[in-house]
């Protein structure tokens, strides 16, 4: 079963919350949202998980960890407060992994 989730701030969970997403997780700091990744990477029905990218900056480490693995995929989205500048391109780095190619955006 191919589920979806969501690892994010209050705000941002409301807002997926009342678009119908139910695997939402609302985390208030970096070290509770590695657990909680941590979770939801080991669980084989969670194939697409949902990261802000306020968050993601702040758990470079075990972000890179779960990427190396085929599922999880780890997709950045801006939080209520808008988009960020973000450390590394999770986007860019998933195909150059899968495809071998190096795609560079502007």
């Amino acid at each position: 079963m191919t589920r979806i989730a969501l690892v994010a701030d209050k705000n941002t969970v409301t807002c997926f919350k009342l678009a119908g997403l139910k695997n939402v997780y609302s985390v208030e700091s970096a070290e509770e949202a590695e657990r909680r990744l941590r979770e939801l990477s080991e669980n084989p029905d969670f194939t697409i998980i949902l990261v802000t990218e306020r968050i993601i900056n702040q758990i470079q480490a075990t972000i890179k960890k779960i990427t190396e693995r085929k599922y999880p995929l780890i997709i950045p989205i801006p939080d209520v407060r808008g988009p960020t500048t973000m450390k590394t391109d999770l986007i860019v780095e998933f195909i150059k992994r899968k495809a071998g190619i190096e795609v560079k955006l502007r």
